[in-house]
């Protein structure tokens, strides 16, 4: 394997993936309004999702937007409107008093938050055009089971990252942020959502 260039990639991920973007402002609303559980199978989809949009820079899907034009718009803007709804979603939601100190009590949803990080990630024209520029330069000079390895090494590198940031989200809701606080950053990270689908509904049509 090479490693030189493994670690170049892993990089060039780690800049991406801490970068706020749908992603990062989708965990913060699931762990104030849904809980540190949600949230971590949340980052396991988010995490998936990247596996799956490796793949998909691959084995050419970049091809078939080639083909199929309208391919792009179609997914572009059912992600522009996806992240919009969950932005307004977080908006007109409520967080409960009993939420602050009994966050162990909210119920595991794990296909809804699961599929909901899946589908943020899977979603987003701009992190499709990232890793399919990302693999153009070694598709022809690295194997398929190096590209293999390295979109694995992705998913879980990010899991790990957005697990990691719902734990710290909980540690800090838990310890130093009333509820007035938690909804606050809620309420900023949902309408960021809907301006970051707004720009990518921007991106796409123009």
């Amino acid at each position: 394997m090479n490693v030189s260039l493994f670690l170049t990639l892993a990089f060039a991920h780690l800049v991406a993936v801490i970068s706020p973007g749908p992603d990062f402002f989708y965990v913060v609303k699931s762990s104030f309004q849904r809980g540190l559980a949600n949230s971590i199978v949340s980052s396991i989809g988010i995490g998936l999702g990247v596996f799956f949009q490796c793949i998909f820079a691959i084995v050419g899907l970049d091809f078939l937007y080639q083909k199929i034009p309208s391919l792009y718009t179609v997914i572009g803007t059912a992600g522009a409107a996806y992240l919009v709804y969950i932005g307004l979603s977080g908006l007109l939601a409520e967080m409960s008093e009993s939420e602050e100190h009994q966050d162990g009590k909210i119920p595991l949803e794990f296909w809804k938050s699961f599929s909901g990080g899946l589908l943020v990630n899977l979603l987003n024209v701009k992190a499709f055009v990232f890793f399919v520029s990302l693999f153009s330069g070694i598709i022809i000079s690295t194997s398929f089971n190096f590209q293999l390895t390295i979109s694995v090494y992705f998913f879980l590198a990010t899991a790990a990252w957005f697990c990691f940031l719902s734990y710290s989200l909980h540690l800090g809701k838990r310890n130093f942020l009333n509820l007035k606080t938690q909804q606050s950053i809620t309420k900023i990270s949902s309408a960021l959502l809907v301006v970051i689908g707004v720009l990518l509904g921007v991106y796409v049509w123009t």
